[in-house]
């Protein structure tokens, strides 16, 4: 996925380094995640996690080299930054994050049935 590549990594960081600090804090994360928040309320889901949560998931994804904050560096080696930006700007991709194993086909689902 192009999403995933050093160059679309280096483009999202931008826009999501809106103090221009060159990291990524905690209240950063919270700030774009709330917008995803909000949008699941005006499709009437249940987002079934909160902000501190999602928060704390991220920077376990990541594992930044200083656990205070997220680089451009450590986005783009934690080989799931194309994940991660969607997760704090897309409901729909944070939903597909969020219930990845329920979307998941169990063994036995759905193969010969019909």
């Amino acid at each position: 996925s192009y999403k995933g590549t050093p160059e679309a990594l280096t483009y999202f960081f931008k826009l999501l380094d809106l103090r221009r600090a060159g990291r990524l804090l905690g209240l950063d994360l919270a700030y774009f995640f709330r917008a995803v928040l909000e949008k699941f309320d005006e499709l009437g889901e249940e987002p079934n996690c909160l902000v501190a949560d999602v928060q704390d998931e991220i920077f376990d994804m990541v594992k930044p080299a200083d656990p205070r904050y997220i680089t451009l560096q450590d986005l783009i080696n934690c080989r799931v930054g194309d994940t991660i930006v969607g997760m704090l700007t897309d409901a729909h991709a944070f939903y597909q994050h969020d219930r990845r194993e329920e979307l998941m086909p169990h063994d036995g689902e759905g193969a010969g049935e019909g």
